[in-house]
């Protein structure tokens, strides 16, 4: 293939993974999150488009490990929820079906969980949680995270990487802006 940009489209190895390219589809919010903060088909096929676009990784983005302490409304993965692992498996499949690595971003939001919610009662309602306890710019008052739920949210992390690897994701990507 003739290109104006050979190094941009040649393969890549990092690791044990091999990118068709060096060009990957940044994280963007599901289109479509079901009541149950599951994929809807629309999220399927957005993310999809971008591994047929040519992507050489594609992350599906933002999902909760710890619902718990963190309670936006954004894409979960679990056992308990029927559907969850299934939705998450679909994607990963439709992005893999066109050569791209099926990418995830793990999230947990902090003092600003619940940010994105559109009930503002039960957005008011929210414990916010953070490093320590304190205040937010807006004025919300902050809770300190205690050492137990800190190893809580920790395994949570875990506990989400074992599934997102069973649904068929190959990478994790950790959003850690929210502390």
């Amino acid at each position: 293939m003739n290109t104006r940009y050979p190094i941009l489209t040649s393969p890549i190895k990092i690791a044990n993974v091999t990118f068709r390219n060096r060009m990957c589809s940044a994280p963007m919010g599901a289109t479509s999150i079901t009541a149950d903060c599951c994929l809807g088909p629309r999220s399927v096929g957005f993310y999809e488009l971008r591994a047929k676009g040519g992507a050489a990784a594609v992350t599906v983005s933002e999902l909760v490990v710890h619902p718990e302490t963190d309670g936006s409304h954004m894409l979960h993965l679990n056992l308990q929820t029927v559907g969850s692992l299934a939705s998450h498996t679909y994607t990963a499949d439709a992005i893999r079906r066109h050569g791209a690595i099926p990418s995830i971003e793990f999230s947990h939001s902090g003092q600003y969980a619940g940010t994105y919610l559109a009930d503002k009662d039960k957005k008011a309602s929210l414990c916010q949680w953070g490093p320590s306890d304190g205040v937010r710019p807006d004025g919300r008052p902050v809770k300190g995270l205690s050492k137990d739920q800190l190893a809580d949210i920790v395994r949570a992390y875990r506990d989400s990487a074992v599934l997102a690897k069973r649904a068929g994701y190959e990478m994790i990507m950790i959003h850690c802006g929210h502390s």
